[in-house]
């Protein structure tokens, strides 16, 4: 389920909060849908792929084969995601593909990268997704995982400047089905998306 606070198109929305992952799922579920070409870069292994071949598999057309999937381990494979992902953009001609980063954030904020390199890294992350703003690349980011820790507020302030800023309640209300809308194909079909 998603909650009233999610703009209708998702585009370029940063969700947090620990409900975060549950609701980028239903965001994939609708798009897929919707027939949208989506890209997730899952950064913390927060892909729930069963559940989407479950939401989409009694639609009368292939879905799964609009959906690719990238991880990233640590934040350089992240960072050279978005060099990726721009150079694709300038050079391709095909439609626009969504991109959904699922914890961009979590190998920051990983005990191995030192908090002035972790510092200096977010700038760079922040930076590159404001390129993406430049170049109109949508995306949405899905951070799942509040850290207690003044550079994640810091992020996240400077995230502002690229995108909506979704607080997200601890956790959804039960409404129209299972809980966050996993598996509600009837969440999904009547609530079509513009992207």
């Amino acid at each position: 389920m998603l909650p009233d606070i999610i703009p209708a198109n998702f585009i370029n929305t940063i969700a947090v909060g620990r409900s975060a992952n549950s609701v980028a799922h239903t965001i994939i579920e609708r798009l897929l849908v919707n027939h949208q070409k989506v890209h997730v870069i899952d950064c913390a292994i927060r892909l729930r792929a069963m559940q989407i071949a479950e939401a989409t598999k009694e639609l009368n057309f292939f879905a799964l084969h609009n959906i690719t999937l990238q991880r990233a381990f640590t934040p350089y494979q992240l960072l050279d995601l978005f060099n990726s992902i721009s150079n694709d953009y300038l050079t391709s001609e095909s439609e626009p593909i969504i991109n959904i980063f699922l914890a961009p954030s979590k190998q920051f904020f990983d005990q191995d990268v030192k908090k002035d390199e972790r510092v200096h890294l977010l700038k760079i992350l922040t930076q590159k997704l404001e390129r993406f703003v430049q170049l109109k690349i949508p995306f949405i980011f899905s951070e799942s995982a509040p850290k207690d820790d003044v550079t994640y507020f810091q992020y996240l302030h400077n995230l502002e400047k690229c995108g909506r800023i979704i607080q997200l309640p601890e956790t959804l209300s039960k409404k129209r089905g299972k809980i966050n809308g996993q598996n509600n194909r009837t969440l999904l079909s009547t609530n079509p998306i513009a992207c």
